[in-house]
């Protein structure tokens, strides 16, 4: 019985299989149809659909007595040039191949290699930007002998090291700077240059400007330092570091205002006579402005300041993409970081594709993520790629994709063009046109007639576009049906050729909207009613395409854990299991509601916490790569007080002062599948020490034990006196002397009286 059921379900799987295909009437949309691989049926006498699952094929040899049409992928490199570090002046190569180009069909994965070594030698820009106010006189000598220390320390590395210098003050008016203070927001006073005895001279020059806020100019002197590449003389091919080095914090977007300068920052060059002649027209470039010229044009940024200001470049240096904090002092680390930058440079890949929306791309090892891929030295690193065209293009040109290195020009070009169209649709013999197979009203490609205008049927031999059949009793599933396809369908040349919207199959007997409607939505919104099932996208399946192909839902934020580790993933959703430890099983959205738990789910967060309460939700989501299933906030106190929060789990992260942050994190009821942490926003204290507790406590407890001994030993004595009276009374009774009360037997009263005489009283 078992094996009936197991072959029944076989079939009906095969059955179920071909179906996904056999609705495509054309070669061309057969093997352009991306969801599984089609196989198209060319043969002349074939009966049937010609286009069936690779799956259904496999199972059913005989269903096509000729080669069928299964095209796969062909791949060309067009240009591989080797590596090379540009001896003998050649062109320096890093990144290869360079250009290829692909021919493949949609849902068909095409594997190729791209391998980077980084170039001996490569050239090295680095552009000190210098602070000239008048309080940088301090540091003005450290600076001179650390401009010269990199310019001998970075050719070591490469021999191909160019410097330039330039300086900012502040913009020249009220009230940041006076009328004769020679304020400026940025000069080029050395573009960059290889002639060392040149820098030394310019690097050694006075600093001559004076302003009177603490504030900048620095990132305006940064953004035309960036943009000006021409006036600069940044190379193109080279790797580029800015040094800016400074004493006071800087201005920012904004603060233009309060000399005039309203209008937004424009990113471009505004360089005469190496002088920034747009001070007091352009605003100061917003932070997110710097940081996007500086991504796009691949610079490294050091901030070199004082230990004053290090907090301020710090949380600066976090916003801008590669940017480092460097302390400004005589034993400062610059060089030193400076060297690593280059190193990091041309020992790591960072890839950034270009990918239109239809193809997708997968890198092994994903190069896409900063510190993935290391480039050991004098070594090269292989790149393994998977592309994959997910659906045929509106337009027949070929498809551009572009991968390359962040921080070079050089770039990988594969032109991508979709199979979308049989070979024998393109090449049609001229015998094929008004074919006798298609009756004399048709072209014959590919196995099936094309019918000519005015013309259908299997062979063209029904005029009209809309006739009904002479031969019905075809168009019924069965004979005792009173309607011919179903009543939903139109009948022509003794097949349903046109069924009713909403309506499939044969003989139009699928109702394309009775399949299953999770959520109310017709095959959950991720698939298509076809045949009475439904037939899902690449990332959902079930019976009503309910259910995500990957487990991504089931991964709480900030876990790396499926279901938390208490779980497994069914359908998207957690099904939670006894944990070992305990043998008792957790609830919750992700399997974390629970005691046990809370600690670990609190180490998972706090990092996450710490970051919202030093920064903000936008910059820590984009640091730690959330969506939006978490929502923050940062109360004052935190209490029991609000909905919801008696189920919250509280936690604490210390830090080394002794201070803790204290947080919690709860799923409400309201949106359980949504994350809320919630931050105090005083951090605790450590508890104080009380010194009249700590010295009166013991010394009270020291005289009450003391009290209490004494108290004891009296009452021990008061009962061994009475003790040792009764026994001396009872040896006395029984040697015959009387004891009356207290007095002594041998006791005799006096004899002889004396009278005091300044007593006045007589004796009686």
């Amino acid at each position: 019985m078992i094996s009936v059921i197991l072959i029944f379900l076989l079939k009906f799987y095969m059955f179920s299989c071909g179906s996904n295909c056999r609705n495509l009437v054309t070669c061309g949309s057969c093997i352009g149809y991306a969801y599984e691989t089609c196989v198209w049926c060319p043969a002349e006498d074939h009966k049937g659909y010609r286009c069936q699952s690779i799956n259904f094929h496999k199972e059913n040899k005989s269903w096509c007595n000729e080669h069928i049409y299964n095209p796969g992928f062909k791949s060309n490199i067009l240009q591989n040039d080797t590596f090379n570090s540009g001896e003998n002046g050649g062109k320096v190569v890093q990144y290869m191949p360079q250009k290829m180009e692909i021919l493949v069909r949609p849902g068909t994965p095409v594997t190729f290699k791209m391998s980077y070594k980084p170039a001996q030698d490569y050239p090295l820009d680095v552009y000190y930007l210098m602070d000239y106010s008048y309080t940088m006189h301090n540091h003005k000598k450290q600076l001179e002998t650390q401009g010269l220390e990199i310019y001998s320390e970075l050719t070591k590395l490469t021999n191909n090291v160019q410097l330039g210098i330039g300086s900012f003050v502040e913009k020249p008016a009220l009230p940041f700077a006076g009328p004769y203070s020679n304020a400026y927001s940025f000069e080029n006073h050395l573009s960059l240059t290889k002639n060392m005895t040149l820098f030394k001279n310019v690097l050694t020059g006075n600093l001559t400007g004076s302003n009177y806020d603490d504030p900048e100019a620095g990132l305006d002197a940064l953004m035309q330092a960036m943009v000006c590449q021409k006036q600069i003389g940044w190379r193109e091919s080279a790797r580029r570091i800015i040094v800016l080095t400074t004493d006071s914090t800087y201005h920012s977007a904004g603060d233009g205002k309060f000399v005039g300068a309203v209008k937004p920052n424009d990113m471009k060059c505004h360089l005469e006579d190496n002088k920034y002649t747009m001070s007091l027209v352009l605003d100061y470039p917003s932070v997110s402005q710097i940081n996007k010229v500086a991504t796009e044009h691949n610079f490294k940024i050091i901030f070199a300041a004082i230990p004053d200001v290090k907090i301020i470049y710090e949380g600066l240096a976090k916003k801008i993409r590669g940017a480092k904090y460097v302390e400004l002092k005589e034993a400062s680390n610059l060089i030193t970081m400076i060297k690593n930058e280059y190193l990091e440079l041309i020992r790591s890949i960072d890839i950034n594709p270009e990918v239109p929306p239809h193809i997708e791309l997968l890198l092994e090892p994903d190069c896409r993520v900063s510190g993935n891929c290391i480039v050991k030295h004098n070594e090269s690193i292989n790149i393994n790629a998977t592309l994959k065209v997910k659906s045929c293009h509106e337009s027949k040109t070929p498809s551009t994709v572009k991968l390359g290195p962040v921080a070079l020009n050089e770039k990988l070009v594969i032109s991508v063009i979709s199979d979308c169209e049989c070979d024998c649709e393109r090449n049609i013999l001229k015998t094929a046109f008004n074919s006798t197979k298609c009756s004399r009203n048709g072209t014959y490609q590919c196995g099936i007639c094309k019918c000519n205008e005015n013309r259908y049927g299997d062979d063209c031999r029904c005029e009209g576009t809309s006739t009904i059949s002479v031969d019905l009793d075809k168009c019924k599933m069965n004979s005792s049906d009173t309607n011919y396809c179903s009543g939903r369908g139109t009948c022509s040349c003794g097949k349903c050729l046109l069924c009713y919207k909403g309506f499939s199959g044969d003989y139009c007997q699928y109702d394309d909207t009775a399949c299953p409607s999770p959520g109310g939505k017709l095959c959950a919104d991720r698939g298509v009613c076809r045949y009475g099932k439904c037939e899902c996208d690449s990332k959902s399946t079930g019976v009503g395409c309910e259910c995500p192909i990957d487990n991504n839902s089931c991964f709480a934020p900030h876990s790396k854990e499926i279901c938390s580790g208490n779980g497994k993933c069914e359908c998207g959703e957690c099904i939670c299991l006894p944990m070992e430890s305990s043998n008792r099983t957790c609830s919750g959205r992700f399997c974390d509601s629970c005691d046990e738990f809370a600690e670990k789910r609190c180490l998972e967060l706090e990092n996450y916490a710490e970051c919202n309460y030093l920064y903000n939700k936008i910059y820590c989501d984009e640091s730690y790569n959330q969506t939006s299933l978490t929502e923050v906030k940062i109360v004052t106190k935190l209490d029991n007080t609000l909905p919801d929060h008696q189920m919250a789990k509280w936690c604490k992260k210390q830090f080394g002062n002794g201070t803790a942050l204290v947080f919690k994190y709860l799923y409400p009821l309201s949106s359980p599948n949504i994350l809320h942490v919630i931050i105090q926003e005083k951090l605790e204290q450590p508890p104080e020490v009380n010194l009249f507790i700590a010295i009166g406590v013991p010394f009270g407890v020291l005289i009450l034990i003391g009290l209490l001994t004494i108290i004891i030993w009296k009452i021990l004595v008061d009962i061994h006196d009475a003790r040792e009276y009764k026994n001396f009374a009872e040896k006395s009774a029984a040697a015959g002397f009387t004891v009356p009360g207290i007095v002594n037997p041998v006791y005799r009263a006096p004899t002889v009286n004396i009278n005091n005489p300044t007593f006045n009283r007589q004796s009686q």
